[in-house]
């Protein structure tokens, strides 16, 4: 009896889709499509999402100014005005003219175009006067926004500032009080509802105008009524000055409005046809420019708590890894929400952004700028009361305590890690020394000093003229 083989069975479809030379190849193709997207959930799981820093919706509409109340049209006009000079024309002339150097050819250039210009001054003088300013709405505001108009203020107000001069030597101080006027709401009005950059120009004209405005009050022969007029004005402009946290708020609004700026920096136009269609997909693949915002978010949210408060209240510098953001430690006895991230992850989080490489978060010096700035505020405001002084008593005061009636009103040194009063040193009827320690917050004793920011002590040294 024969037996007859079995025939062999036949391969379902299913072995041989299960056949280790078809599955180990897809296994390999699946794998390396999915990696780069694993990768992208890795870097993105550095650092949960923070959500809005503060109310964007709140904020844009706060800081729209309507065209009504905006200089900048008037602004523009005044600059419209000005003539073509016909040489090189020098307006940085103003501390020398106010130094008492002698005029040479070259300064009575500028002092000529200053005087010939004098439509465009009184146009510009007048638009100072308006009560807000913008140059861009902070809807479109992005790392491309020109500000033309914000960085024309250096001219004028260097142009006040001969102004000043002219009037101050023909006997007018009346006169010369309204340009370094003029040059201090100018500095407010171009803080107002912009970026750092606004910040620093500002920041740039209100030094200007403070180290001239004490030049003067060594000189000046205004009554004692008008000197407290021209306090009073010193001090409502002054309240203009913006918080700093609206500065980091326009900031954080730059960086949303300007990803395809900032890619533009990775990948620019230059970048071969065949690379600038792939390397789009590797920045997606590193988590960006989602990442960029979850970090910038955590900065802003960071910052916000402690920057509008005086430097010697803030607490200290984070210190882990390079501390590329700025951020504070977070003080012991405060509680946070949990949502708010420890520096620690937060700077992990950024080391690993490309684009927050490039995103120009500059916190650190920029709030030593506008530290200083305060400080200097402080000590013009001091110096003028300690000039009032003089005039009801004829000589300038023992102690500060004279001047202020009550210990609350005593001038704080930001700049003194306990906050102290500013130092005060009379040396003569006439003649006194007024100082902060300065941004290093060590007390020299108040040599040499100057209202720059790299002085040793941020101070005024007062020699009144009879």
């Amino acid at each position: 009896m024969t037996t007859k083989n079995p025939a062999p069975k036949s391969n379902s479809g299913w072995h041989r889709l299960l056949h280790p030379w078809f599955v180990i190849p897809v296994m390999i193709v699946v794998l390396l499509i999915a990696a780069p997207f694993m990768y992208r959930s890795y870097k993105l799981s550095l650092i949960s999402d923070p959500g809005e820093p503060f109310d964007v919706a709140a904020f844009i509409s706060e800081h729209t100014v309507p065209d009504s109340d905006n200089a900048l049209a008037p602004f523009r006009n005044a600059h419209a005005l000005l003539t073509t000079p016909t040489g090189d024309i020098d307006t940085s002339i103003g501390t020398d003219l106010w130094d008492g150097v002698a005029i040479d050819e070259k300064m009575q250039s500028a002092i000529d175009y200053v005087k010939d210009n004098e439509a465009a001054q009184i146009a510009w003088e007048k638009a100072s006067h308006m009560p807000d300013f913008s140059e861009v709405r902070p809807t479109a505001i992005d790392y491309n926004s020109l500000l033309e108009t914000t960085q024309n203020t250096r001219e004028f107000a260097r142009m006040c500032v001969i102004r000043a001069w002219i009037a101050s030597e023909n006997g007018n101080d009346a006169e010369a009080a309204k340009w370094l006027l003029c040059n201090l709401r100018t500095s407010r009005l171009v803080e107002l509802h912009g970026c750092i950059i606004n910040r620093l120009v500002g920041i740039a004209l209100h030094n200007m105008s403070s180290e001239t405005i004490v030049k003067w009050l060594d000189r000046q022969q205004l009554s004692q009524s008008e000197l407290e007029q021209f306090l009073n004005e010193v001090q409502a402009i002054q309240q203009m000055t913006p918080p700093i946290s609206d500065h980091i708020k326009m900031e954080y609004l730059m960086v949303l409005h300007s990803e395809e700026i900032l890619q533009g920096e990775v990948f620019p136009s230059s970048t071969p046809g065949a690379a600038k269609a792939v390397l789009p997909w590797a920045f997606y693949f590193q988590g960006e420019p989602e990442l960029l915002f979850r970090v910038y978010g955590h900065c802003v949210s960071n910052n916000l708590r402690y920057v509008d408060l005086p430097k010697y209240k803030r607490p200290s510098r984070s210190s882990h890894g390079s501390n590329i953001c700025y951020l504070f430690e977070k003080p012991i006895t405060e509680s946070t929400h949990p949502s708010n991230l420890s520096p620690e992850k937060i700077e992990l989080a950024a080391e690993s952004s490309v684009l927050f490489q490039l995103a120009y978060y500059q916190t650190g010096s920029f709030l030593e700028a506008v530290d200083l700035e305060n400080m200097r505020i402080r000590l013009l405001e001091t110096a003028i009361q300690l000039e009032i002084y003089r005039k009801a008593n004829g000589e300038f005061p023992d102690t500060l305590s004279q001047v202020f009636t009550s210990t609350d009103q005593l001038p704080i040194d930001d700049l003194d890690a306990k906050g102290a009063i500013l130092n005060y040193v009379k040396e003569g009827p006439l003649h006194y020394r007024l100082w902060s320690v300065g941004a290093d917050g060590i007390d020299s004793g108040g040599v040499n000093l100057t209202l720059d920011r790299d002085a040793v002590d941020l101070g005024i040294e007062m020699i009144r003229k009879p």
